[in-house]
C-alpha cells in the first residue's frame, strides 16, 4: 500500500521519523525527497504520485497551511479523492493545531505529545483502511476481469457480422459487374443479327415493327447492364463501409485491451462511436431514371424518321 506524506519542510524531522517508523511497518512511504530528482516537473510528478497513492496522509500545522505547495497538494488529493475514491484522505493534525476549514469534514486524527503513541495508532487505523482497500481492490479486479471477458465476447460477435458482410457485398459486386459485362458483350451479337438491307423488303408497318423490335431489345440488354453495374457499384460501397467499420473494431479492440484500466469512460465512448458511423445504404440513392432504357424517346425518334420519309 502506498503512502503520499505531505509535509512542511518546516516540520522536516517530524516527517523523517514518520517516513521510517511507516517503512519499517511495510508501507510504501512517497514523500518529495525519494520522488524528485534535479531536472524533473515537479507538478507533473507529484499528481502522478498522487494519483497513484493509496493513502494521502498530510502533517498538519500552521507551517502546513501557510505553504502554497502543501496546500496544492492537499487539494489534488482532496480532488483525486472526490473523483477515483482513492487516495483515502488521513490527515494528522499536529499537537497544538486546529483543523483546516477545507477538510473539517474528514475524520482527523489529532496528534499528542506522545508522538510514538500516535505512530501506533496511526500503523493501527492504517491497517484498518489497508484491509478495506485491498477487498475493494479485489473486487474491482474481479468486476474489471468479467468485464474484459464480456467485451472481448461481445467484439467478437461484432466483429464476425461486418466480415461476413463485405465477404458477401464484394462477391455480389463482382457478380453484378461480371453480368453488366455480360449485357454488354450480348448487344454485340444481336447488333451483328439487325439486317438492314431485310428493310428494303417490307412495308412500312412491317419496317415500324422490325425496328421497334430491335430498338427495345438494345435498351433492354443496356438498360440491364446499366442496372447490374449500379447494383454492383453500390455492394462495393456497402463493402467498403463495412471494412472501415472492421478498422473501427480492431482499432477499438486494441485501444480497450491497451489501455481498458486506465482509459476514462468519455475516452472508451469516443472510441465505441467510431464503430456505429452509419451514413445510410447505398441503395437509398439509386433512382429508377438511372436505368430508364428510354424507350418511349427511341419511339419518338423513330417516329419522327419516319415522317420525314
Amino acid at each position: 500500500m502506498k503512502i503520499y506524506l505531505s509535509y512542511s519542510h518546516h516540520d522536516k524531522d517530524l516527517a523523517y521519523k514518520f517516513k521510517s517508523y511507516l517503512t519499517e511497518q511495510g508501507f510504501e512511504t512517497i514523500w518529495d525527497e525519494n520522488l524528485l530528482t534535479i531536472g524533473d516537473d515537479f507538478n507533473h510528478k507529484i499528481k502522478k504520485a498522487l494519483s497513484e497513492a493509496d493513502i494521502y496522509l498530510p502533517l498538519i500545522s500552521e507551517n502546513f497551511q501557510n505553504s502554497n505547495f502543501t496546500q496544492d497538494e492537499l487539494q489534488t488529493a482532496i480532488g483525486y479523492a472526490n473523483i477515483n475514491n482513492y487516495p483515502v484522505i488521513f490527515p494528522y493534525i499536529i499537537e497544538g493545531n486546529q483543523i483546516p476549514m477545507n477538510i473539517a469534514n474528514l475524520l482527523c486524527l489529532v496528534g499528542t505529545s506522545d508522538i510514538n503513541s500516535d505512530l501506533l495508532k496511526i500503523t493501527y487505523e492504517l491497517n484498518k483502511i489497508k484491509g478495506t482497500i485491498f477487498a475493494q481492490q479485489d473486487i474491482n479486479e474481479k468486476r474489471v476481469s468479467r468485464i474484459e471477458i464480456s467485451l472481448d465476447s461481445y467484439l467478437t460477435d461484432v466483429f464476425r457480422k461486418p466480415e461476413r458482410n463485405e465477404l458477401k457485398d464484394q462477391l455480389l459486386a463482382y457478380f453484378c459487374y461480371i453480368l453488366s459485362i455480360a449485357f454488354l458483350i450480348a448487344i454485340i451479337p444481336f447488333i451483328l443479327r439487325i439486317n438492314l438491307s431485310y428493310l428494303h423488303e417490307l412495308d412500312i408497318i412491317d419496317t415500324i415493327v422490325y425496328s421497334v423490335k430491335n430498338i427495345v431489345g438494345l435498351s433492354v440488354l443496356a438498360a440491364l447492364s446499366r442496372l447490374a453495374f449500379i447494383l454492383g457499384k453500390s455492394f462495393m460501397v456497402e463493402a467498403i463501409r463495412n471494412g472501415d467499420r472492421i478498422h473501427a473494431i480492431s482499432f477499438g479492440r486494441f485501444f480497450i485491451q491497451a489501455y481498458g484500466r486506465e482509459a476514462t469512460r468519455q475516452e472508451i465512448r469516443e472510441v465505441l462511436g467510431d464503430w456505429n458511423i452509419d451514413k445510410g445504404s447505398s441503395f437509398q440513392t439509386q433512382d429508377a431514371k438511372e436505368i430508364d432504357p428510354n424507350i418511349y424517346g427511341a419511339l419518338d425518334s423513330l417516329k419522327s424518321y419516319f415522317n420525314k420519309n
